[in-house]
C-alpha cells in the first residue's frame, strides 16, 4: 500500500532514474558516433572554424580570396572559488534585484536559459545561474565528503559573493529547490524562496533512499581506486565503462549525500517561501495534503499549477513563469541589497 511519503519517493524516483538514463543514453550514443539530445541536457555549443595552418617556411603562396573575419573570442565562464576550493561556474544577465537559478538534477545553468527563464527574468531582475558542483563547467570532486550539505549550499552562497550580491531572491527546481530550502531556512541572505516541485520533510527515503546508497557504495570503491591509481576501467563490464564514462561514480556520491541531509519541515524556513507543485503530480498532491495543517503561521505558502506535471513544473515556461512572478516582485531584496 502506497503512503503519501512513498508516493513523493516515487516521483522522486523516477526523476533520479530519469537523471541516470539520460547520463548513461549519452554516453552509449557517444561510444556509437551518434549525437543525441535529452531536454535536460544542454544543445551543443557551435564551434568556430578552426584558422587555416600557416605555410611551410620558405614556400610561397599565391594570394587568395579574403578569409570571413574569425568569429570573437567566447568569453571565460566566471566562477566563484567554493570554501573547499572547488571551482562553481555560473552567469550573470540583466538588472535589478537578484534572482539565483539552482537547476535540478540531470540539468545544468544553460538549461534555464534554453527554457527561456533567463530571457523572461532578466528584464525585472538580476538573473544568476549557476552550475551546481558535479555538474556542467563546475568542479567535480571526486569525495563523498564534496557533497555535503554545506558545500552545495555553500556554493551558492560564493556565487552570490562573486557576482556581488548581497541579497537574493532564490528559485530551484527539483534537486536544486531541495537544496535551496535549506538557504531558505538558514541564510538570512534570502528574501524570498521558490520551491518548484520539492518535498517537505525528508529529502529521501524508504526504496529511494535504499537505492541512492547502494549505487554509492558500488562507485565509490571504485572511485577510491582511481585516486590510488589502481583503477582499470577494462575490468568493468560495457555498460559501467559507459557510466564511468558519462560521470556516474560522481553523480552516486551527490546522490548519496542526500540520503544524509536533515528533514526540513515548514516551520523552519526563515523567509517568505512558495512552494509550487503541479497539479497533474498527484504524488506530490498527495505529500501537500499532508501538510496542509503544517503550513498555518509559517512562511511558506503554497501553489499549485493546473494541468502541470512534475517535467511540466520546469518545461512549461510561460505557466510556471506567470504563477511565480508576482511572488518574486513582491519578495525582491530593496535596493542596494
Amino acid at each position: 500500500m502506497f503512503t503519501a511519503r512513498s508516493l513523493a519517493m516515487t516521483r522522486s524516483g523516477a526523476a533520479i532514474a530519469g537523471f541516470s538514463l539520460s547520463i548513461f543514453a549519452a554516453a552509449c550514443a557517444q561510444s556509437a558516433g551518434t549525437a543525441t539530445t535529452t531536454p535536460s541536457s544542454p544543445a551543443p555549443t557551435a564551434q568556430a572554424p578552426a584558422p587555416a595552418s600557416p605555410a611551410p617556411a620558405g614556400r610561397t603562396v599565391t594570394a587568395a580570396p579574403a578569409a570571413a573575419p574569425a568569429a570573437p573570442a567566447t568569453p571565460a565562464t566566471p566562477t566563484a572559488k567554493a570554501a573547499d576550493g572547488t571551482l562553481i561556474a555560473y552567469e550573470k544577465t540583466g538588472a535589478g534585484p537578484a534572482l539565483i537559478l539552482v537547476h535540478g538534477g540531470g540539468q545544468t545553468r544553460r538549461s534555464w536559459v534554453e527554457r527561456g527563464y533567463v530571457e523572461r527574468f532578466a528584464k525585472r531582475f538580476t538573473v544568476i545561474t549557476l552550475d551546481m558542483r558535479g555538474s556542467g563547467g563546475s568542479g567535480k570532486p571526486d569525495t563523498a565528503e564534496a557533497y555535503a550539505l554545506d558545500r552545495l549550499t555553500g556554493d551558492i552562497l560564493a556565487v552570490a559573493d562573486a557576482a556581488g550580491v548581497k541579497q537574493f531572491l532564490l528559485v530551484g527546481f527539483g534537486h536544486g529547490a531541495s537544496i535551496g530550502r535549506y538557504l531558505a531556512a538558514q541564510s538570512d541572505r534570502l528574501s524570498g524562496a521558490v520551491l518548484i516541485s520539492a518535498d517537505m520533510g525528508p529529502t529521501v527515503t524508504g526504496p529511494v533512499k535504499d537505492a541512492m546508497l547502494a549505487m554509492r557504495a558500488k562507485w565509490k570503491p571504485l572511485l577510491d581506486a582511481d585516486k590510488a591509481g589502481t583503477f582499470k576501467l577494462s575490468r568493468l563490464s560495457p555498460g559501467d565503462q559507459d557510466a564511468w564514462k558519462a560521470g556516474v561514480a560522481r553523480s552516486a556520491l551527490a546522490l548519496g549525500a542526500l540520503t544524509e541531509y536533515p528533514s526540513l519541515e515548514p516551520a523552519a524556513f526563515k523567509v517568505p517561501t512558495l512552494w509550487v507543485l503541479g497539479g497533474a503530480d498527484q504524488s506530490g498532491l498527495e505529500l501537500a495534503k499532508t501538510y496542509e495543517t503544517k503550513l498555518s503561521g509559517t512562511k511558506v505558502q503554497y501553489k499549485t499549477i493546473a494541468g502541470l506535471s512534475y517535467s511540466d513544473t520546469f518545461y512549461r515556461t510561460d505557466a510556471v513563469a506567470t504563477e511565480i512572478e508576482p511572488f518574486l516582485i513582491a519578495n525582491a531584496p530593496a535596493a542596494g541589497k
